[in-house]
């Protein structure tokens, strides 16, 4: 029987003032990715959503003031990635949200569909049994912008499950997404020392956090030796073989989790996605982005928000 969604979406927007040398489509800007991200907000009905932005360091001036007047802001300064990463997911503890509630961990770089967070307190209620939700994720070996892969693991004991129209849109279970992902906060809570531990393993630790949630073997043999190959002087090569320790160890808490039974998640998304990571090569399909960011703007500039 469906349960209707009945919890709180906290919405907790990580965000940094500076910019990286990533690749970026014409339209980009954090103003816009912000913009998108209230007007997906918005569409919800009130009391269901809050939204805080969590900022490391000073924020420029545009976006700081659209985010005073949308939510609550927590200000601080010299986190870095992944301590950012760390205090975002201290929240659910430290505020006590409910075990049923929905957690929505965002990146400052991502434009979504006006509906996306609609669908997504939706698609909490027709997979009841779902611990974590992605609206931009790889499906299998296919990556949201529809290309396969090879360079990302995929494990052999992962199989793909029928669709689910969430709202007429298609919703599958999903390989792995990136540090833009929503769960419930009970599985949040129980997973978050695994969480921490995948973060040194270097590269793709999003990736292996699904992976390991899900019950899969982080990794394979040919992944564990991978930092140790190509090594720059000493201290390269013990900082490389560090993270090779630290991915064993990992596969090491694995096969201790499967021993001790601990609970295997189930990852859900949208296909094609909903939301895109804002970066050239990974952009997503099966929307028009520039069309999105357009009216985006002209949404912002109707709400006095631009």
């Amino acid at each position: 029987m469906l349960q209707r969604f009945i919890g709180v979406l906290h919405i907790v927007y990580r965000s940094y003032g500076g910019e990286n040398q990533k690749g970026r489509p014409s339209y980009y800007s954090k103003l816009l990715a912000l913009e998108s991200t209230i007007r997906a907000f918005e569409e919800l009905q009130k009391g269901a959503a809050e939204l805080i932005f969590l900022n490391d360091g000073p924020i420029p001036e545009d976006r700081l003031r659209v985010m005073e007047a949308s939510g609550e802001i927590i200000a601080r300064a010299n986190l870095g990635m992944r301590g950012s990463i760390k205090a975002g997911m201290a929240l659910p503890a430290q505020r006590r949200w409910k075990p049923g509630d929905l957690v929505w961990f965002a990146e400052d770089d991502y434009l979504y569909l006006p509906q996306a967070f609609a669908d997504l307190l939706k698609a909490t209620e027709l997979f009841p049994q779902a611990a974590y939700f992605g609206l931009y994720a790889q499906i299998g070996d296919r990556l949201p912008s529809g290309n396969p892969t090879d360079e990302t693991r995929v494990p052999a004991s992962w199989q793909d499950s029928e669709v689910t129209l969430v709202n007429g849109h298609p919703w599958r279970r999903a390989l792995s997404t990136t540090s833009t992902f929503g769960a419930r906060v009970k599985p949040v809570l129980e997973d978050r020392r695994m969480m921490d531990m995948a973060m040194e393993s270097g590269g793709a630790f999003d990736h292996t956090t699904c992976l390991m949630y899900q019950g899969h073997m982080p990794y394979p043999m040919f992944a564990l030796t991978e930092p140790l190959r190509s090594t720059k002087d000493a201290k390269d090569w013990l900082r490389r073989a560090a993270i090779s320790a630290v991915r064993a160890g990992l596969n090491g808490y694995q096969a201790m989790r499967r021993v001790t039974g601990s609970s295997i998640r189930l990852l859900v998304a949208p296909e094609p996605a909903l939301s895109t990571h804002l970066e050239t090569a990974y952009l997503a399909s099966g929307n028009d982005w520039e069309a999105v960011a357009r009216s985006t703007k002209k949404w912002a500039q109707a709400r006095g928000l631009a």
